[in-house]
């Protein structure tokens, strides 16, 4: 690049960068086609003239976000800079981003499915009071039990309608029955069957991801016993969404605890526009993995370390 070369670069860097002057300006004034000025800002910036530094503490996470959206194909990723926050601060941490961006992206929307488990409660618990009344809130899973009721579907249904001023229904069935035949009587019950059907349509899904081998949730309140857990394991189960166990291939393991869970599937899962999750810990990087890598999910809120670990693989 000679010395008048580098010069008129410079001169249209200035006009662009610091004049605020747009492409489409700079090439009347210079009396040249847009398409070369647009090219001589690129060559700008290929040849070190130019050099862009975006000055915020934000620009890690910003970055990670942006390099696993593109590698996995993701509608949007969140991630929690851990360096910042405190251990025990995490959860909490990464519950109001999730909050945030629900506010965000149910602006124009009209029905949202939720599944249960802790994460979604700290969603629904950092949800800011809204009035977004023309949103119905429907459960995505059976909830009924006498234990751990604050994270039951139908209980998360209930809060969130509350905070948004929307209105909820409710599946007024367990998550799992011991048998086909009671599930089938089940989602044969006219009342039952409607909310079922309507969660299916929903445009957006909360939903969890866990594995059940590590600190699992269901192992805890006794929704899996050992016979459970040696069958996924027998069926090579990763982890779960909506407590549809699922292999590495993404697919819903052939296991009795699958075909007796009351809530929609995962191929049915995949057909709603947004399915979003918070996930994060090394228990449930692998499941983390799977779920992005098989489109089982599309929105993603996480830690940095398990962004890096994905972007790693």
């Amino acid at each position: 690049m000679d010395q008048l070369e580098e010069k008129e670069f410079v001169r249209v860097a200035t006009m662009y960068y610091e004049e605020g002057m747009t492409q489409a300006e700079i090439a009347k004034k210079i009396g040249v086609s847009r398409s070369l000025i647009s090219k001589i800002l690129l060559d700008a910036k290929k040849s070190g003239i130019v050099e862009i530094f975006i000055n915020s503490k934000s620009a890690y996470t910003v970055n990670l976000e942006r390099k696993l959206e593109r590698k996995y194909d993701l509608k949007r990723v969140i991630i929690v800079d851990t360096s910042e926050v405190e251990n025990n601060e995490i959860s909490k941490t990464i519950s109001r981003e999730a909050a945030l961006y629900l506010k965000e992206i149910s602006k124009n929307t009209s029905s949202i499915g939720i599944s249960w488990g802790e994460s979604l409660r700290g969603l629904v618990s950092h949800y800011p009071y809204t009035n977004q009344s023309d949103i119905t809130v429907f459960p995505l899973i059976g909830g009924m039990g006498d234990d751990y009721i604050d994270i039951h579907s139908n209980q998360l249904c209930y809060d969130l309608a509350r905070k948004m001023r929307a209105k909820a229904k409710y599946l007024y069935a367990p998550a799992l029955v011991s048998n086909e035949r009671i599930k089938k009587e089940l989602k044969d019950n006219p009342t039952i069957h409607a909310v079922f059907e309507e969660s299916k349509t929903v445009d957006i899904a909360l939903v969890g991801i866990s594995s059940p081998f590590k600190e699992s949730t269901m192992v805890k309140i006794g929704y899996l016993n050992q016979d459970d857990l040696s069958e996924i394991k027998a069926n090579h189960v990763i982890g779960d969404i909506n407590s549809r166990f699922f292999d590495a291939t993404g697919e819903e393991a052939d296991c009795m605890i699958n075909r007796n869970v009351l809530g929609i599937n995962l191929k049915e899962i995949q057909q709603i526009p947004t399915v979003m999750t918070i996930a994060y810990g090394d228990e449930k990087f692998n499941a983390i993995q799977v779920a992005v890598t098989k489109k089982l999910i599309n929105v993603l809120i996480t830690t940095d370390t398990i962004a890096m670990k994905l972007l790693e693989e």
